[in-house]
């Protein structure tokens, strides 16, 4: 598919999705339905974990206002305006609210794959932004969920340490586990040791962040970031 959308230059990512619908109406695949979090366990570490790494740090430091505000803004903005939708379609606001917090961030991959085009600076903003927005999507969700499921109340300080500890928790598990892979690849000599542990580092990134509560995609985008500043060491 890939081969395809770029020799009839076609968008990629339209054409990837189109195949997959065909694979997925495909007698014997069709009842093959893998377990969500495996998938995402087995895909999106290692694919948020290469973007990272070829992501200027340097970059987005100098971007860093518009990329927050559009992380955060941007997020919770599309949110809102998904969940007036669904709510005027006849949904709850609860369970609007929980639709616009599933589609509200932006996909790494896809941004990656439809902005080559772009310049460098808009390019770094938009993927730089759709690997951070994760977080600010994670901490809305589980506010609506709580309050859809179990009829929580929503709260100003409540909504803030959840967005809080979804930032931080991850922000702090990648910056450990970057360190922890930089100790560790000063003592390796092996090189089929060194591929192992770079196999390895987006899923021991990802695990502790989800099992713990916090955003795996921010602890496995900070581990990506930090590495590729001390790559050259």
């Amino acid at each position: 598919m890939t081969w395809l959308a770029r020799r009839l230059r076609w968008n990629e990512p339209v054409l990837l999705v189109a195949g997959g619908c065909l694979i997925g109406l495909t007698p014997g695949f069709s009842t093959l339905v893998p377990p969500p979090p495996v998938v995402m366990l087995l895909f999106l570490p290692p694919l948020l974990y290469w973007e990272s790494l070829t992501t200027s740090l340097r970059e987005i430091r100098t971007n860093l206002r518009g990329i927050v505000l559009l992380a955060t803004g941007l997020a919770l903005a599309t949110a809102a305006t998904v969940a007036g939708v669904g709510h005027a379609l006849g949904l709850s606001w609860p369970l609007a609210f929980v639709l616009g917090a599933v589609v509200a961030p932006t996909d790494a991959i896809a941004v990656q794959a439809v902005a080559r085009l772009l310049p460098r600076r808009i390019q770094t903003v938009l993927r730089a932004e759709s690997l951070i927005n994760d977080g600010t999507a994670l901490a809305l969700y589980a506010v609506v969920i709580g309050v859809a499921v179990q009829g929580q109340a929503v709260t100003w300080s409540g909504t803030a340490a959840r967005f809080l500890l979804a930032y931080a928790g991850g922000v702090a598990i990648g910056a450990a586990c970057a360190a922890a892979g930089v100790a560790l690849r000063r003592r390796l000599r092996d090189r089929v040791l060194e591929s192992a542990l770079a196999v390895l580092t987006p899923f021991a990134t990802y695990l502790p962040a989800q099992l713990l509560g916090v955003s795996g995609v921010l602890a496995v985008v900070t581990c990506g970031l930090v590495l590729s500043r001390r790559a050259p060491g």
